[in-house]
């Protein structure tokens, strides 16, 4: 649409890089995921493209004026990006924006929209790292067991690096994990 051009320029504007070019690929891969699952492209298309909206900026500054709670600096941008983008009038879409909010620590019950865009930021084409190409395979098969992979092999690394995890990526771990026992 002609909406996108302005949507990427606003981007642009924002994400610089490398980041400018995982948005894409987000955009990209969320689109493919919407299709293979019968969601709304457009929204999934515009929830990749902005996804990161906020990585580049003070995310500390941003949670203080918005109000926003957090465990981990690290997965603080889609919350903030959520809340600068429908600040500004950006997004009014609450569906879109939820995506957004959720994409770095998933949650639990999410929503069709909100798992395309948690796997989309996760296996874009620029991505690499291991198991990766098991994961994009899944992300197509069945989304609910690539999203228990993603957040798996997403906690695995945090406890590898010591790091802190969200209580949001634990409650989903556990709730997706729950649907398939064994």
């Amino acid at each position: 649409t002609g909406n996108r051009d302005g949507i990427v320029e606003k981007l642009a504007g924002q994400v610089k890089g490398e980041k400018f070019e995982h948005s894409l690929g987000v955009e990209e891969t969320a689109v493919k995921l919407a299709r293979r699952y019968g969601a709304d492209v457009e929204k999934a298309g515009l929830a990749g493209l902005l996804h990161d909206y906020t990585k580049q900026k003070d995310n500390v500054k941003l949670a203080k004026k918005y109000h926003i709670p957090y465990l981990t600096e690290k997965t603080l941008h889609g919350h903030t990006a959520a809340a600068v983008l429908k600040d500004k009038g950006y997004i009014t879409d609450e569906e879109v924006l939820s995506a957004i909010k959720w994409h770095t620590t998933g949650r639990e019950g999410m929503t069709l929209l909100e798992k395309i865009i948690y796997l989309a930021d996760y296996i874009e084409p620029n991505r690499d790292f291991d198991g990766v190409g098991k994961l994009r395979e899944l992300a197509f098969e069945n989304i609910d067991k690539a999203v228990l992979y993603g957040l798996q092999m997403s906690i695995g690394h945090i406890l590898e690096n010591k790091s802190l995890i969200d209580t949001d990526s634990v409650a989903a771990y556990n709730y997706y994990r729950n649907l398939f026992p064994g």
